[in-house]
């Protein structure tokens, strides 16, 4: 079980386990588990995945859905679909992770650099926000 030790509720369940453990006798092993990345971070990347989506919606594009036995659906960009068909196959093919959470700071800037790179060449502006813009704007809202 992973405890976040900065919520409250976490930290009630954390010391009844430890509790249990301690009432049965149980040998244990405990783990301090590193954060991939900052709550700040986080919210600036699915930031960025909103940014993309709202300049590809603003632009006019659409993204084709092919299913429901074949037919065309066009659909509006959103953060989640940029986050699975653009983000996604770069870190799979760059870094072999599927989850967003195994990535190092260093790793996701390759990404980010390779998306920016990537809409730069056909004149569509990009920028990852920044800590400064993230303080102004509070992504959180």
């Amino acid at each position: 079980m992973k405890y976040n030790l900065l919520n409250k509720e976490d930290i009630r369940a954390f010391n009844g386990e430890v509790d249990y453990y301690l009432l049965k006798g149980f040998r244990v092993e405990l783990k301090h588990l590193k954060n991939s990345r900052t709550v700040k971070q986080n919210s600036s990347l699915h930031k960025f995945f909103m940014i993309i989506s709202d300049e590809l919606n603003e632009l006019g594009m659409e993204y084709i859905y092919f299913g429901l036995k074949g037919a065309e659906i066009s659909l509006r960009y959103t953060p989640e679909l940029v986050k699975m068909f653009f983000w996604k196959p770069i870190q799979v093919a760059l870094f072999d992770f599927d989850s967003t959470t195994k990535l190092t700071t260093e790793q996701m800037n390759q990404i980010i650099d390779v998306i920016i790179k990537f809409f730069g060449d056909k004149g569509i502006i990009v920028e990852f926000p920044s800590e400064e813009s993230y303080n102004k704007n509070n992504f959180d809202n």
